[in-house]
């Protein structure tokens, strides 16, 4: 399958998950070894560009996400019902799952492109940016998981809050060892991209 043919299969897939709804969401692949990615916004056709894309659009936006963290290698701005709810809460969502924190780490408070920076140093792969949830993943079936994931992870997290109940992390120990093994699967990706390869896809846990 081509690379063209996975992006598009991917959005098929956030659309019938209902996580990719309306004309500002976006995903992208990256393709290792070209200083290029290839872009989908929802709507519109697959366009390829470089990654030395600096506007303020949508483009510069996943462009800078890939020169930003050399690990990723998929990347989507969805819109899905429940992560959006954490912008109304304006709160980091705690890791309240194993699986969470394994793969998505740790996520950030609503934020804006400008935070970018800051936000992605720590490792973590999905969280509110600016009006939408961002996520991230070494591969594109990654990608997926993680933006499927933390959309159900944010609808427990919200009913809990909204309900009144007090929401508890993962043990400190769970997720310190979830972090080091996904630090250490970030860097494994990072080196596949700058040699030019796909990383590899990663296990369920």
């Amino acid at each position: 399958m081509s690379m063209h043919d996975e992006l598009l299969q991917a959005s098929q897939r956030l659309a019938a998950k209902g996580l990719l709804n309306d004309g500002g969401d976006s995903v992208s692949l990256l393709l290792p070894g070209t200083g290029r990615m290839l872009l989908l916004v929802h709507g519109q056709e697959p366009q390829e560009i470089t990654l030395d894309r600096e506007d303020e659009g949508v483009a510069g936006l996943h462009a800078r996400l890939y020169r930003l963290r050399g690990d990723v290698g998929a990347a989507a701005l969805l819109s899905p019902r429940w992560s959006l709810q954490l912008h109304g809460l304006n709160e980091a969502m705690p890791s309240v799952f194993d699986e969470q924190a394994r793969h998505i780490g740790r996520s950030w408070a609503p934020a804006n492109a400008e935070q970018l920076p800051a936000l992605l140093a720590g490792g973590g792969n999905a969280g509110p940016l600016a009006g939408r949830l961002l996520a991230l993943g070494v591969t594109r079936n990654r990608m997926l998981f993680n933006a499927e994931l933390f959309e159900k992870c944010a609808m427990a997290y919200v009913l809990a809050r909204l309900g009144g109940e007090r929401v508890k992390q993962v043990p400190w120990w769970v997720r310190l060892i979830a972090g080091r093994r996904l630090i250490k699967d970030e860097a494994n990706a990072a080196a596949s991209h700058a040699a030019g390869q796909q990383a590899a896809e990663l296990g369920a846990y």
